[in-house]
């Protein structure tokens, strides 16, 4: 195989590496500590349409949530909010759950839950340790493990120099598939002549499909 062919079909696996797959679920898991007073948003999602009249696609989250053995608070709370519910939440004002649904005063059992969102819209899933619960609280620094699905939303992601780089390198990686392609094309065109010019008459210029030493057509030495 020629070794333009095998440097082309390398730049297609990287290029295709390179491409943005949409994803229809988000997870994550990890370990996290939360100060005194304090809360950690888990995940920023959002649900494209209603799905009242289509329950199977509808959006959902589910979550498990649990106290490291050497956090110093003993509880916390979990919370499925809008996004304006969320401004409300961090400003001090009053806030709604989604439908109700969150995890308050979660102590030594695990907090787990799955929630479905038929409204669009876009939401929050965050975890507390605060005293905006119903509980009395008591400041200390939280630690907690956790685990998060979501299912039928979109992520927002954040613009990142990562990905500039990534899409700069794309367009260089199809540069040079470019250039590659090119220069396989003028290799090609190339022999082509280099072929004809060997079969072709010196004398009358026709092209002879034979290999021998005298013009079929002149009949002069070629």
């Amino acid at each position: 195989m020629p070794k333009s062919a095998v440097l082309l079909m390398a730049l297609v696996v990287m290029m295709a590496a390179l491409i943005p797959v949409p994803a229809a679920a988000e997870s994550a898991d990890g370990a996290a500590t939360i100060p005194a007073d304090g809360h950690l948003v888990l995940l920023n999602f959002s649900v494209t349409a209603d799905h009242f009249d289509d329950p199977e696609n509808a959006g959902s989250v589910r979550w498990l949530v649990y106290l490291d053995d050497v956090s110093a608070q003993d509880s916390f709370d979990v919370f499925v909010m809008t996004a304006d519910d969320y401004q409300e939440y961090i400003s001090g004002g009053i806030f709604q759950l989604v439908i109700g649904w969150g995890a308050k005063n979660v102590g030594p059992v695990p907090s787990y839950n799955l929630v479905y969102l038929f409204g669009e819209g876009d939401y929050v899933l965050l975890i507390d340790n605060s005293d905006v619960g119903d509980t009395i609280y008591t400041p200390a620094e939280l630690k907690v493990h956790y685990e998060y699905e979501a299912q039928n939303v979109e992520v927002p992601k954040e613009t990142r120099w990562d990905l500039f780089i990534a899409l700069m390198v794309l367009i260089a990686l199809l540069g040079a598939a470019f250039l590659l392609l090119l220069n396989m094309w003028v290799k090609h065109r190339m022999e082509r002549v280099d072929e004809e010019r060997r079969k072709r008459c010196s004398n009358c210029g026709k092209v002879s499909i034979s290999d021998g030493v005298f013009c079929p057509y002149c009949g002069n030495l070629r």
